[in-house]
């Protein structure tokens, strides 16, 4: 996953903070119940995101200069590898497509427009109806390498199908350049690695024309990486009954996770433009204050940002 470890080493050198949009009520949620929820990925904002990365991926590895090098490397370490690739991505699709719980968040801080102070407009204006806040997390639990919650962190990638060959194409290549190494893991090793980074790229894949939101994504699929600490409810959002998966703000240090609980994981709320910004923060920092995060009233503040509705 060349890509995804890039971007994740530059938000560790970085320091680069992650936001999540949503609306007040549910940041009230998350607040008291110190709990997340994970949605499955067919009641996403627009479900042909997940098509997309599906037809780049299709596309890329159909491609004879593309996908044809990396069949031949695959070939090289065991004739029968592609087709047992080939065979376990095609059957799992109900795994990404019916069976997959994520959380959006994004890159938070641009100076050129001032988001620390207001936000991001085209966010503002997208998520949170008409009583919008901002969540500010530190970056630590989304990249900590850990296997504890079998959730992983995955930045999307904006791309057409002709942009995601090169990327495939990189892959490809670093893949043939250690083929003596990929023989020492062995065939079974390096094809379920393989099967998991075209799994996390069909999820994580979205048209060039969102690039401005600056998505990373948290994904959980039960049906292939099952874990004992997350917890399925049904529950019912925007009048849709619906199955979500929620992660609890919980260290697991022994397992190499930590930094998520409440008061370590939250920087800051911004509350967005809306009809009621003070009574908001009010509540916010209120329930803040019961849970025992540091200087409440000083992390929940108001975006001065003029957006009508």
């Amino acid at each position: 996953m060349p890509y995804a470890m890039d971007r994740i080493e530059q938000v560790r050198k970085s320091g680069t903070k992650f936001v999540h949009y949503t609306s007040a009520f549910a940041a009230l949620q998350i607040i008291e119940k110190e709990k997340v929820w994970m949605r499955n990925a067919l009641v996403m904002n627009d479900f042909s995101e997940v098509q997309h990365g599906e037809r780049c991926l299709a596309q890329s590895w159909h491609d004879e200069k593309v996908g044809g090098k990396l069949r031949e490397t695959l070939s090289k370490l065991d004739p029968g590898l592609v087709k047992v690739i080939t065979e376990n991505f095609d059957s799992r699709a109900i795994d990404r497509e019916d069976f997959s719980y994520l959380i959006s968040i994004s890159e938070h801080g641009d100076d050129k427009l001032n988001e620390d102070k207001y936000g991001r407009l085209s966010m503002w204006r997208a998520y949170g109806g008409s009583t919008n806040v901002a969540m500010v997390f530190n970056n630590f639990p989304f990249v900590n390498e850990s296997t504890a919650l079998n959730a992983y962190t995955s930045p999307v990638l904006y791309c057409d199908e002709e942009e995601f060959k090169i990327h495939f194409a990189s892959m490809a290549a670093g893949l043939e350049q250690n083929l003596e190494l990929l023989k020492t893991a062995g065939a079974e090793i390096v094809g379920h690695a393989l099967f998991m980074a075209f799994h996390f790229a069909a999820l994580s894949t979205k048209h060039p024309g969102f690039s401005e939101e600056r998505e990373w994504r948290v994904i959980h699929s039960p049906t292939l990486l099952p874990s004992n600490k997350l917890t399925f409810d049904t529950e019912t959002i925007d009048g849709v009954p619906q199955r979500v998966c929620k992660l609890e703000l919980k260290n697991y240090p022994d397992e190499g996770f930590t930094g998520a609980t409440l008061p370590e994981l939250l920087e800051e709320i911004i509350i967005g433009p809306t009809q009621y910004p003070w009574p908001i923060q009010d509540a916010l920092a209120r329930k803040l204050e019961e849970k025992q995060v540091k200087d409440p009233w000083s992390k929940v503040r108001v975006s001065s940002i003029p957006l009508r509705r």
